[in-house]
């Protein structure tokens, strides 16, 4: 049985305080700026993060394109319909900040440790196949 948090003023205030922090990082505007092929994205809370146009997946898009993006009526993705590009916009920004998923780099580097047990195990006939279950 699974215990629900009750619905006391004290959490119900805890929630709207974290929704409201939540929507302050939501975007109300993007807009290109061709004179720095950038992108000025304005948050709820004012603050407002110019990032290059390079850096995203607009890269490879025409400047004639990326011109027309716009925020999506439900506010929760940059679009240009006719591309069929829709972006998370914390998506976008937290690739611009921190760069490529760092998990995702973890997976992919190698080492000459990494190549060794890769060849030892290869040699041993790689991973052992998966035993069929029996009914």
């Amino acid at each position: 049985m699974s215990k629900f948090p009750s619905l006391s003023l004290e959490n119900m205030a805890r929630a709207e305080f974290f929704e409201n922090l939540e929507l302050k990082r939501n975007p109300t505007s993007i807009r290109y700026v061709s004179t720095d092929d950038s992108l000025r994205i304005t948050l709820k809370g004012g603050t407002e993060v110019l990032i290059p146009r390079n850096i995203t997946v607009l890269r490879d898009l025409p400047r004639s394109a990326v011109k027309s993006i716009k925020l999506s009526r439900a506010k929760d993705s940059f679009e240009l319909s006719e591309y069929d590009v829709h972006i998370s916009p914390l998506g976008m920004l937290r690739k611009a900040i921190f760069g490529d998923d760092p998990y995702a780099r973890a997976g992919r580097v190698t080492s000459p440790a990494k190549a060794r047990a890769a060849r030892r195990n290869g040699a041993k006939g790689g991973r052992p196949k998966k035993k069929a279950a029996r009914r």
